[in-house]
């Protein structure tokens, strides 16, 4: 039961930075779009920093996850981790744009927030070079490929480019051949 009461209140926390910003997220408004009390609240988080700390722990997995599977370190086909990549970003497959744009316009405001992005961008930007690796890269033009890849799917969603799945499925293939270049046989 707590749990699922602690889950609820993240979640509408989620909802409501991605849709409005943080600072919407409130206890006050979370309260009573939850229809409990103030006093509920803090019973199961103590006080609103450490709601942002688990929302923000909530980001990191949330939206890592998927990555991390596709990057893990047993994994050695590159070209199949590139392509799954690919398709975790156009079907926004257990990756939440809108939850990064929300937590990266946060953390212009937040310092401490900043740092934490920062090091998830690193550790994204790692898992990414390992796919690289594994496309036969060295280790140099791996990582600047990584660097590549990654920055422009943060411009994409920073962009806000608007383009409909079957746009974006269709022109894949093209960004696959760029942004892995020759070591993805058969991409046209």
């Amino acid at each position: 039961m707590v749990k699922r009461v602690r889950a609820e209140w993240l979640d509408r926390a989620r909802e409501t930075l991605i849709r409005e910003g943080i600072e919407a997220v409130s206890v006050e408004r979370l309260s009573r779009a939850l229809r409990v009390t103030r006093g509920g609240f803090y019973g199961y988080f103590g006080s609103r920093a450490v709601l942002l700390r688990r929302l923000c722990d909530d980001w990191r997995r949330l939206n890592t996850r998927a990555l991390r599977r596709i990057a893990a370190s047993g994994r050695t086909d590159g070209a199949r981790q590139f392509r799954e990549l690919v398709r975790m970003w156009v079907e926004d497959e257990d990756y939440r744009p809108e939850y990064d744009s929300a937590i990266r316009d946060w953390a212009r405001r937040s310092p401490e927030l900043a740092r934490l992005v920062r090091r998830v961008d690193a550790e994204r930007t790692r898992l990414i070079t390992r796919i690289f690796r594994n496309l036969g890269y060295g280790p140099r033009e791996a990582h600047i490929r990584a660097r590549i890849t990654y920055y422009h799917q943060v411009g994409y969603y920073a962009l806000a480019v608007r383009e409909s799945r079957a746009t974006r499925r269709r022109l894949s293939t093209a960004y696959t051949r760029v942004l892995a270049g020759p070591a993805i046989s058969g991409a046209k």
